[in-house]
């Protein structure tokens, strides 16, 4: 099957239009930030306060981290989800039981 050259042009620009819209689409939602299995217990505004939260549950044998919130505005604090109950429960508790 020979097909004349314009044809086969259009086959061409045809396939690379169809990749160009398979390749925009799969990278259109654009990066994202993946922590493997850990869990947010928290959103803080600054750094100051993301320490404090962190403080809080390493009293109570908690491995928190810190990383940025996905808009930009603040940090989220981390936890694995073992520690996911105690971890909240040590936020929520204000200590006078």
């Amino acid at each position: 099957m020979d097909l004349p050259a314009p044809y086969l042009s259009l086959v061409a620009l045809l396939v690379v239009g169809v990749l160009g819209l398979v390749l925009r689409w799969g990278f259109a939602a654009g990066p994202k930030k993946d922590y493997g299995l850990l869990k947010e217990i928290a959103r803080v505004p600054s750094q100051t306060a993301a320490r404090f939260v962190e403080e809080r549950l390493r009293q109570v044998g908690v491995r928190a981290t810190t990383v940025p919130a996905e808009d930009g505005e603040g940090l989220r604090v981390m936890v694995f989800p073992a520690d996911e109950r105690t971890a909240v429960r040590a936020l929520l508790d204000d200590g006078t039981a």
